[in-house]
């Protein structure tokens, strides 16, 4: 991967239509993009990027802080900044968990890929992606809660990005973190989510690996994952059955996807 290297920024450039701030922003940002900071590093002191961009420190902190509202990057008060992506705290990697009775410990869950596939089968996955045509990687995982019952989750990711998933074995996959995969192998940490949830009617094929009736109902929720920019690069559906367990809700943050760290 070329390190794409910064450059002066001269805002009376010809054809120049941007504030200063705004196109080192946006230089930074293509620096990342093309692998010069990995997510978790540390991008260079304030000072240094004054010195490398032509800049004045005022404008850098106004870059700096255009990219931490577009969740690029994080600051540290007396740590400096850094690129988002880095693993999180692992209460910070749940959007929901099953609880157990009285509300104060979560139930134990195991997790099992059961199938990796390349696809070109098309749905609102590739609506998601813009691909209609496009080809993808398939991963289908069932996670169990306490032993007491199951749910399915299937993600699919571009395949022109993420290829290197389907080679893969199902025995690696079940010990990985896809969100942190995804961030420092693939440069492609998840900074934003689109979600939906309904309860409908669980598919014919989810209600065989789940164990229950034709017909049944559950809760369809659905996860659409954002890189840089705004780029599509996660879609997933979780399907949870009917349960008497408590499912409490945890407030998503701009980083998360699931993973297999998580309890679904």
């Amino acid at each position: 991967m070329v390190k794409r290297k910064l450059v002066p920024v001269d805002s009376n450039e010809a054809g120049s239509h941007k504030a200063k701030h705004r196109q080192i922003s946006e230089q930074i940002l293509s620096a990342i993009e093309a692998g010069r900071w990995m997510p978790g590093e540390q991008l260079p002191a304030e000072d240094q990027l004054a010195s490398e961009l032509g800049a004045s420190l005022g404008t850098i902190q106004r870059a700096l802080r255009s990219l931490v509202h577009m969740g690029v990057v994080e600051r540290h008060h007396g740590r400096g900044t850094f690129v988002t992506g880095a693993r999180a705290q692992e209460g910070q990697l749940r959007h929901f968990r099953f609880m157990a009775e009285g509300g104060t410990k979560l139930l134990p869950v195991d997790f099992n890929i059961i199938g990796v596939e390349l696809t070109k089968e098309s749905g609102p996955w590739s609506q998601f992606f813009g691909t209609p045509d496009g080809e993808f990687v398939h991963i289908h995982r069932l996670v169990h809660v306490n032993d007491e019952f199951e749910v399915f989750s299937e993600i699919y990711l571009p395949a022109d990005r993420f290829s290197a998933l389907a080679k893969m074995s199902q025995t690696v996959l079940n010990g990985v973190s896809f969100r942190d995969m995804l961030a420092e192998r693939f440069n492609a940490p998840t900074l934003n989510t689109r979600q939906t949830m309904a309860c409908q009617i669980l598919p014919p094929r989810v209600s065989r690996q789940l164990n229950v009736l034709p017909g049944q109902f559950g809760i369809v929720w659905t996860i659409c994952g954002m890189s840089y920019r705004d780029q599509p690069i996660t879609w997933q559906r979780v399907f949870v059955p009917p349960s008497d367990r408590v499912l409490e809700i945890v407030p998503a943050t701009e980083h998360e996807i699931f993973e297999p760290n998580e309890v679904i």
